[in-house]
């Protein structure tokens, strides 16, 4: 499998239009969508750069909310869905959810944050899973923009350590935080034997992952 390079990881990017999503958010979260990259016909440019800035730039909430703009991109039909997790859990419990799962990234402790997240426990937020919080795990735990320890695992993911690797993992997940804590241990052991980002890994193995379940 081939890694793109820093500058192409960085570079990920989607177009998206910020309208589509600031009605649907607390006031004041969506503001930093209009300082993005513009285009034509309204549409602006969000990257991964721009994901891993997000957090200390702006704040926990607009990471949450990069991550759902910069995973969703273009695709305008999945917006009012995927925005419930914005509509349907109050702004403080978002806020102290979101705090209390930085936190414990801050200490280190990795796993348990992804645990926390997952569905019936402590920091779960109705209608947010692994493909999206994850994507959060991993722009609040960069140092600046060099990924940190936590990755993204989302359904394409999955698809690539299926085919690849031969894990028996489900496309859509829930997977379980050994799952996630083997994902991440064996992105980070790829990246450092062929000396590339961890996040490259993570790329190379979303692009593929896309291929094959376009086939199908």
């Amino acid at each position: 499998m081939e890694f793109p390079a820093d500058e192409e990881v960085l570079a990920h990017g989607f177009r998206f239009r910020p309208g589509w999503w600031t009605p649907r958010v607390s006031e004041g979260w969506g503001d930093f969508l209009e300082q993005l990259p513009a285009g034509d016909r309204g549409y602006r440019t969000i990257t991964r750069a721009d994901l891993l800035d997000t957090a200390n730039s702006h704040g926990l909430p607009q990471a949450l909310l990069a991550g759902y703009v910069w995973g969703t991109g273009s695709s305008a039909f999945l917006v009012g869905r995927r925005a419930r997790v914005f509509r349907d859990n109050g702004s403080r419990r978002v806020e102290e959810a979101l705090a209390a799962v930085a936190e414990t990234l801050r200490r280190g402790n990795t796993d348990d944050a992804y645990t926390s997240m997952l569905r019936g426990h402590q920091y779960n937020l109705k209608h947010l899973g692994p493909s999206f919080f994850t994507k959060f795990l991993y722009a609040v735990d960069a140092h600046g923009r060099e990924p940190g320890r936590a990755l993204i695992l989302d359904q394409f993911v999955a698809v690539a350590l299926k085919t690849v690797d031969g894990w028996d993992i489900s496309r859509r997940g829930p997977w379980d935080p050994s799952t996630y804590a083997k994902w991440i241990d064996h992105a980070h052991g790829i990246a450092t034997v062929d000396g590339v980002r961890a996040d490259a890994v993570e790329m190379a193995y979303f692009n593929h992952g896309r291929k094959v379940a376009a086939r199908r």
